[in-house]
């Protein structure tokens, strides 16, 4: 069995010869200490400026990953450019700076925008020049090799945009006092990711079996507003995105979002989401109970408590403990919840996945 002839059995929700697993991208990779430590402790060379969310091939294959991904590329004049105080400013205006092992949001930059402004805005390039040349060769060679092929879309969530462009305050207070901007600001971004999608997807779509969205909209305890206000709200948006999408490829939609969203669930299939990813391991027997034969599930190693603080034995109890949860009846994808974290032994990610392998057989 192939790789990817597993990965759709799992969509599918049957069995396969085993649990698919997953290692790579933007939402279950590695941050560089990490990664440089995991090199050095399997014997396989790292140089500095390696990418850390595309593992070296040496040891994809060592964990046998069902998945790889073709990522869009940025032209030249979409580059994040540096700035004199070491911070950094994308194509969306977004100026960020490293602090804390991670890209932490300085300026928000639509933080007093009006309705107005957001018609003179500098909005990113939407003509696709530059971008997705590239992506149907790579899936092409990704196919022949038998793996399962994911799109790294070049365009975030329309909520968690609109949250980084204009503050997470304001947007929390606009979506119960000023309505009509928000909408304003969400049909601005839902537009750009519409003509994003008939790019990136007229270029490589047929080659493509998952795409990742992701679109935080929860905290550790639940989400940021109710179902009725997401259904209401940002549901249409979202499924306008996600249609965009389905009328060019025939991959699954997976959808990353952070904190707890059990009770947005039915609102997230809703807008065409397929394959949901965390899954918060207090919550595993739950999720796979009510939504196991509707959603594939994708994560469920816990990346704050287990993977950096566990020894490599409880590591593989703990693997063993959500498959025996999640993998019956197929529909779950074995990963980390989230990018592996530079706290993070390489003992402990090389016995996650080698339990995966060893546990996750049906």
């Amino acid at each position: 069995m192939t790789h990817r002839e597993r990965v759709l059995k799992c969509f599918a929700h049957q069995e396969a010869d085993r649990v698919p697993v997953d290692f790579g991208g933007w939402l279950c990779g590695i941050k560089p200490a990490a990664y440089k430590r995991l090199c050095a402790y399997m014997g396989v060379p790292f140089k500095a400026g390696d990418d850390s969310y595309t593992p070296s091939e040496k040891i994809l294959e060592h964990f046998d990953i069902d998945f790889r991904r073709v990522d869009a590329k940025k032209p030249a004049h979409a580059q994040t450019r540096g700035n004199p105080d070491g911070s950094t400013t994308d194509e969306w205006g977004i100026t960020r700076i490293y602090s804390s092992g991670d890209n932490q949001i300085v300026d928000f930059v639509l933080k007093n925008a009006s309705i107005a402004d957001l018609a003179s805005y500098p909005w990113p390039d939407d003509s696709g020049t530059g971008r997705y040349e590239h992506t149907y060769d790579a899936a092409q060679v990704l196919r022949e090799k038998g793996f399962a092929v994911v799109a790294q879309p070049d365009i975030d969530g329309v909520f968690e945009l609109s949250c980084w462009l204009c503050g997470f305050e304001r947007m929390l207070m606009d979506i119960v006092a000023d309505l009509d901007f928000v909408h304003a600001l969400f049909e601005k971004i839902t537009q750009l990711q519409e003509k994003f999608a008939l790019n990136y997807y007229s270029a490589c779509g047929s080659l493509v079996d998952m795409t990742q969205f992701g679109d935080d909209l929860a905290m550790q305890t639940g989400p940021f507003f109710s179902l009725e206000m997401y259904r209401e709200l940002i549901v249409p948006y979202q499924k306008r995105y996600m249609d965009a999408v389905k009328k060019r490829t025939q991959a699954a939609i997976f959808h990353h979002c952070c904190g707890s969203v059990y009770q947005l669930i039915p609102g997230l299939m809703e807008a065409g989401v397929q394959v949901l990813n965390p899954v918060q391991i207090s919550a595993a027997d739950r999720l796979k109970k009510e939504f196991g034969k509707q959603i594939t599930f994708h994560g469920g190693i816990d990346v704050q408590k287990v993977l950096p603080y566990k020894k490599p034995q409880e590591v593989r109890d703990e693997v063993k403990r959500i498959l025996d949860i999640m993998a019956p009846g197929g529909g779950y994808i074995l990963a980390p919840s989230h990018n592996i974290q530079d706290d993070v032994p390489p003992e402990n990610i090389v016995a996650m996945y080698e339990a995966a392998l060893e546990f996750g057989r049906y």
